[in-house]
C-alpha cells in the first residue's frame, strides 16, 4: 500500500518535479522506496528537510561551519558582503577578487584587477538577487537563504600554477568517491574520479571535461580527511575544496549536485547507490509526526530488509 500511496501523493503534490524527472530520465521516480542515485536525490528534495541544509546552502555561513569542523582548513576571506551593489567600494572592484552570490550556483564573476563596468555588474547581481535559486529543481534549501552578494579574495597559485578543484562525495561520514578537476576555468579543463583509496574509476561522461587518467594529487589524503570531518552526520554531502600548492581551501557544501541529476552509470553508479544509505538521513533519524511517522517506520523496515539481502 505505502509505495502506491506515497508515489501518488508525490505525483499530485509535486507534479512539476515529477514531470522534470520523467523528462530527464525517461521514467517515473520511485519516491516511496528509492534505490537509484537519482531517486535518492529526488526523495531528499521531497522528504529530507534537514534545517541545517539552509545554513550550508549559504556560501558565507558555510565557511563558518567548515572552519568550526576543520580549524586547519583555510577559507578565502570575505572582503565585502551586502545586498546593494552600489555599496561596494570602487577599490574592491578594481582589485583582483571574486564576486559571488551567497545563495546560488554559477553566480560568479572573476574581477580582473582593473577598473570594471559597474552598470553591467550591477545588472548582473540584480538578476542574482531577484529570486531564490533552485526553485525549479526543488532545491528548497536555497529558498530561505538571506540573499546577498559578496566579494572574496582570489586564490592564486604561485607563478600561475593551476589550482585543482576537489569535489568529494561523502556518504555516512566516509568518502565514497572524489572528482578532481584540472584547469576548471582554463581552455582545456580535465577531470579524474577516484575512490577513497585513490584508485581510478572508469572514464565517465562529461559535457565539459576531458577524462584524464592521472595519479591522485599530492594533497589527496588530507582532502579525504577534511571531507570526512565536514561530511560527518550527513547521509550524503558533497564537500568541495580547491588546492593551491600545499594549502587546502574550503569552497562549498552541495546538497544536490547537478540539481540531483548526476550523469553517471556503470561502476560509479553502482558504488554510489550502494554506499548512500538514507537510513542515516535527517528524515529517518528525526521523529516525524502523523502519516510521515508511519511512512518513515515502514521505509526503515524495507531498507533494513534490503541491507540484509546484500
Amino acid at each position: 500500500m505505502w509505495p502506491i500511496a506515497i508515489n501518488l501523493f508525490v505525483c499530485f503534490r509535486h507534479f512539476r518535479l515529477v514531470h522534470q524527472y520523467v523528462r530527464k530520465t525517461g521514467r517515473f521516480p520511485n519516491a516511496a522506496l528509492p534505490v537509484a542515485t537519482v531517486d535518492k536525490f529526488f526523495w531528499r528534495k521531497i522528504f529530507d528537510r534537514n534545517p541545517v541544509f539552509v545554513r550550508l546552502s549559504d556560501k558565507v555561513l558555510a565557511k563558518q561551519y567548515a572552519v568550526s569542523k576543520c580549524p586547519d582548513l583555510q577559507v578565502a576571506r570575505v572582503l565585502w558582503a551586502g545586498r546593494d551593489f552600489n555599496d561596494i567600494p570602487e577599490t574592491l572592484l578594481a582589485a583582483p577578487g571574486v564576486l559571488k552570490s551567497n545563495h546560488g550556483s554559477g553566480h560568479i564573476v572573476f574581477l580582473p584587477g582593473s577598473p570594471v563596468e559597474r552598470a553591467e555588474l550591477n545588472s548582473e547581481t540584480d538578476r542574482w538577487l531577484a529570486r531564490p535559486y533552485g526553485q525549479g529543481n526543488g532545491e528548497w534549501g536555497y529558498r530561505d537563504v538571506d540573499r546577498k552578494i559578496f566579494i572574496e579574495e582570489l586564490i592564486q597559485g604561485e607563478d600561475g600554477a593551476p589550482i585543482v578543484d576537489f569535489k568529494t562525495y561523502v556518504m555516512n561520514g566516509k568518502v565514497q568517491h572524489i572528482q578532481c578537476m584540472y584547469e576548471s576555468n582554463g581552455p582545456n579543463p580535465g577531470t579524474s574520479r577516484y575512490d577513497r583509496d585513490g584508485n581510478l574509476f572508469a572514464a565517465h561522461r562529461s559535457s565539459r571535461y576531458v577524462y584524464m587518467h592521472l595519479e591522485p594529487p599530492a594533497q589527496f589524503v588530507r582532502v579525504v580527511d577534511m571531507a570526512e570531518r565536514l561530511g560527518a552526520g550527513f547521509d550524503h554531502m558533497r564537500c568541495d575544496f580547491y588546492v593551491c600548492g600545499d594549502a587546502i581551501y574550503f569552497c562549498e557544501m552541495t546538497i544536490y549536485p547537478v540539481a540531483g541529476f548526476p550523469d553517471v552509470a556503470g561502476q560509479l553508479e553502482e558504488a554510489w547507490k550502494s554506499n548512500w544509505d538514507i537510513r542515516h538521513s535527517w528524515f529517518l533519524t528525526t521523529p516525524q509526526s502523523g502519516w510521515r511517522n508511519v511512512y518513515a517506520t515502514w521505509l526503515k523496515s524495507k531498507l533494513a530488509d534490503k541491507a540484509r539481502l546484500r
